[in-house]
């Protein structure tokens, strides 16, 4: 018998596009308010421009709420149209840690990361051991290194940079 789980799919809005949204018609009602303003009737001390940048961010702000809470009230009404479904179990084997180390190590030497996937780790589990714990305490000199093809230009000068350097 298979497992079966139930799942629910409904459609749910993204909400920073709707803040977004919000926030770009709170600065055009800004704007548009800003065109109507005369400035022969503002106190004295403010200018149209500290007008305008009052009004930009009190209804920037006010827009991004608004955005915000309309998303949110789309995303409720959602969650009220979600079906039901019942499928089928899949349980995926995540491969083992020390696996993946082993690969991800053998991609950064240029090595072929399923070549030490074929050989048995247990098979020489047994006189293995010992030399094992030799080698992966005492980390693999390259003797015959190539400069990479950024530090060739230093080859010349016989400077060595450090592993990742940009120098």
């Amino acid at each position: 018998m298979k497992d079966q789980i139930d799942v629910s799919v409904r459609r749910s809005p993204k909400y920073s596009v709707f803040m977004g949204i919000g926030a770009v018609l709170g600065i055009a009602i800004a704007g548009i308010l800003a065109i109507f303003v005369d400035p022969a009737d503002m106190p004295m001390g403010y200018t149209v421009a500290k007008g305008m940048g009052l009004m930009l961010l009190v209804l920037g702000i006010g827009g991004l709420f608004l955005g915000g809470l309309v998303a949110l009230i789309l995303d409720w009404r959602g969650r009220k149209k979600a079906k039901e479904f019942r499928v089928d179990a899949q349980i995926d084997m995540v491969d083992d840690p020390k696996e993946i180390a082993r690969r991800r190590i053998a991609e950064a030497r240029g090595e072929d990361p399923d070549s030490g996937a074929a050989e048995d780790p247990d098979a020489g589990a047994d006189e293995g051991t010992a030399a094992s714990a030799n080698t992966e305490s005492a980390p693999a000199v390259d003797t015959h290194a190539q400069p990479a093809a950024d530090d060739e230009g230093d080859a010349e000068t016989r400077r060595d940079s450090a592993p990742g350097s940009t120098v």
